[in-house]
């Protein structure tokens, strides 16, 4: 993998995954082998964990897609991406006009759970 743009922005979990995947970071034994520092597997260790593991880039991009509607910030969209929420009461949590958004918008969100 090559940097394009240095601290291009922030990453959603299932980067960091896919890019410590891709320096050979796994959780089988050949960890030995692998080009991967003890503390990037101790971060690989937990995102495998987290919903990073089950999500996949034409999954993200359709997200964020879908979330321009609402006028979220790029750091509202990274952060349910990232904690991929189970119900609205999680939504709610991380995104700060999210009563003005859902009433403006008919409940949409929900739907893209």
């Amino acid at each position: 993998m090559k940097i394009l743009e240095a601290n291009a922005g922030a990453l959603t979990n299932y980067e960091v995954v896919d890019f410590l995947r891709s320096k050979g970071a796994a959780i089988d034994s050949t960890r030995v082998l692998a080009q991967v520092s003890p503390s990037e597997y101790k971060v690989y260790d937990y995102l495998v964990q987290t919903a990073a593991c089950n999500q996949t880039r034409e999954h993200i991009n359709e997200f964020v897609d879908k979330c321009k509607i609402y006028g979220l910030a790029k750091a509202e969209v990274l952060n349910i991406i990232n904690i991929r929420p189970t119900s609205i009461i999680d939504i709610y949590t991380r995104v700060f006009f999210l009563e003005i958004l859902l009433v403006e918008a008919d409940l949409l969100l929900y739907n893209l759970l």
